[in-house]
């Protein structure tokens, strides 16, 4: 099996297309629900980064499904299951639609 890196150009056109996705729908952070800066130094903690749903470190896929997350969401994460973090859920509302 080939090594997969994060600049391969699979991932990279991946990541990017979820940016762009999520800059134009305001997705926020689906670890804590907070939205993006876009304007930020991709070293910051707050900056948009792409997290593995099946983390890499789990035998998951660079190119395999990815969700918007802020770098400092996305670290604290690691290779932590989804199941065992709280997952944002959709904001209830008082009013019906």
């Amino acid at each position: 099996m080939a090594a997969q890196y994060r600049n391969d150009r699979a991932y990279v056109a991946k990541r990017e297309a979820l940016k762009r996705q999520a800059r134009k729908t305001g997705a926020p952070c689906h670890l804590c629900g907070k939205p993006f800066d876009y304007e930020l130094d991709w070293k910051h903690p707050m900056a948009f980064t792409a997290d593995h749903i099946d983390a890499v470190g789990n035998g998951g896929s660079m190119t395999g499904a990815l969700k918007p997350a802020h770098r400092s969401c996305n670290s604290r994460r690691g290779k932590k299951a989804l199941e065992g973090i709280k997952a944002l859920q959709a904001p209830k509302t008082s009013r019906k639609w």
